[in-house]
């Protein structure tokens, strides 16, 4: 079983010909080549692959979370995942 970092890796990969070390020093996701299209097509994969609602932007960056870059992502999928788990 893939870890959460290791899934939204694979996710990202399917939009970008960037390598995976890259996904990590960029600021943004067009540092990678990845238009908003592609970000929202993202979203939903994630949100797919984790059975999880990503809540709207207004409310992610009131949290102090940014879906700008991958880091933001996946510091935001991180959270959710956890937060459902405790929920269960």
């Amino acid at each position: 079983m893939l870890t959460i970092k290791e899934k939204i890796e694979e996710i990202t990969t399917e939009y970008t010909d960037m390598p995976i070390p890259e996904f990590y020093q960029a600021s943004s996701f067009a540092d990678l080549n990845i238009d908003s299209l592609a970000i929202v097509e993202i979203i939903f994969d994630i949100e797919e692959a984790f059975d999880i609602k990503i809540p709207h932007e207004a409310d992610l960056e009131a949290q102090g979370y940014t879906f700008d870059s991958f880091v933001g992502v996946l510091d935001i999928v991180t959270m959710l995942v956890k937060k459902e788990a405790n929920n269960e």
